[in-house]
């Protein structure tokens, strides 16, 4: 599943269009569907409480191909960035001692979560189809448009964060695009905060408190934003 995941996430984020990333997309999603569809079978023939289960066996199902694309979301979205922004996270505490220890001392976790995903936001860019007439800033931008939305930038505005490229869980409370808004809200929203927030930083920092940084670490990415890798040094 992880690497369906990470197909699925390369192919959305191939903005230098190379064809092989397509192909190795293209692969995974018929790898899926054939998955799925046995899956399908057996859900309607012994339905259970999954998600899947629920959206075949509804009083009025949508087309199965909607239910694979949502089954398909889930996984993408699930794994990948919930993973950057963990990483993200744990890097922006472990390079500012003043904030780990506030966490650790204070439980300030969730203050982490919230500034780990505006500093990088997991997901920097996305399009969309403008629904009416707008104008920002003066720019006028027609309905009908299709334009590539910034979160990256967004969660940098300089008219609401100070020093917005710095990691900093002290900064006063602003809402921040990294979920997106209106009818395209990311729903993990809530699961992530809480699996993260709640969850993982508490139980991973209780059990490693003394963690450090072993090495230099590269953020990689302009569609789907993370670190590369983040080697670290226990210390328990």
């Amino acid at each position: 599943m992880e690497r369906w995941s990470q197909t699925l996430i390369d192919g959305a984020g191939n903005f230098g269009y190379r064809e092989d990333l397509f192909e190795k997309c293209d692969a995974a999603n018929d790898e899926m569907d054939g998955v799925f569809r046995v899956a399908a079978a057996r859900l309607r023939a012994e339905p259970d409480q999954s998600a899947m289960s629920v959206m075949v066996n509804a009083d009025d199902p949508i087309p199965e191909s909607q239910i694979f694309s949502n089954i398909k979301i889930a996984i993408g979205g699930g794994i990948n960035e919930p993973r950057d922004a963990a990483l993200t996270i744990i890097y922006g505490l472990l390079t500012n001692p003043d904030q780990f220890e506030a966490c650790k001392r204070d439980a300030l976790w969730l203050d982490a979560f919230e500034e780990g995903v505006r500093w990088v936001a997991p997901i920097q860019a996305s399009s969309r189809l403008v629904m009416e007439d707008t104008e920002i800033r003066g720019f006028f931008i027609p309905k009908g448009d299709v334009v590539m939305t910034s979160q990256a930038s967004a969660c940098h505005d300089e008219e609401i964060y100070e020093n917005g490229h710095l990691f900093d869980i002290f900064r006063p409370k602003a809402p921040h695009q990294a979920f997106g808004n209106g009818p395209h809200f990311c729903q993990g929203t809530h699961v992530a905060r809480r699996m993260l927030g709640n969850i993982l930083l508490p139980l991973l920092f209780e059990r490693f408190p003394n963690m450090t940084l072993a090495g230099e670490v590269d953020f990689t990415g302009f569609g789907f934003r993370g670190p590369r890798a983040l080697p670290v040094t226990l210390n328990t």
